[in-house]
């Protein structure tokens, strides 16, 4: 996954033969639409061929600024995260979410991505009606020139409840 990893906050590393297996199917989809590039283009994702996973995925654009700094912005927010979140943040700015945890450490981790190029595989947890819920996500670079990121193919899946 490239060299040092800053600090992930909230996210833990997760070894990819630990991956939930509709992670690992989209990990293999997401290699296979390289082909021999460094990253798929967002044309190359068909959300048809997406199905198991539809509704887990959001795809966040990336937007440079004038400062050289860095905004991410939803283009999508599948179903069952808005499910989990109680919103759909579709069209949403990721600076602009209140909860500032979720917020800081989700940026944090989408620039790191930008910058380094470098796909994730984490887990976290998520509290919803006083039970812990344990995700697993996969963060994936595409790119419309194969060089720079200008977007970012998220998928959380559950794997557990505390």
């Amino acid at each position: 996954m490239g060299q040092e990893t800053p600090p992930l906050g909230r996210y833990s590393l997760v070894a990819e033969s630990d991956l939930d297996p509709r992670l690992k199917g989209l990990l293999r989809y997401w290699e296979g639409k390289r082909g021999g590039r460094a990253y798929p283009a967002r044309p190359d994702i068909d959300p048809l061929e997406l199905k198991p996973v539809l509704g887990n995925i959001a795809l966040i654009d990336v937007v440079r600024q004038e400062d050289a700094g860095l905004r991410f912005r939803y283009r999508l927010f599948g179903t069952e995260f808005v499910f989990y979140h109680g919103t759909d943040l579709t069209g949403h700015w990721l600076d602009e979410i209140p909860n500032a945890d979720f917020r800081d450490a989700l940026i944090a981790m989408y620039t790191t991505v930008v910058n380094d190029g470098q796909l994730r595989m984490v887990s976290y947890d998520y509290m919803l009606e006083s039970r812990r819920h344990r995700f697993q996500a996969l963060i994936l670079p595409l790119s419309s020139n194969d060089q720079a990121i200008d977007i970012i193919l998220a998928c959380g899946v559950p794997v557990a409840v505390f």
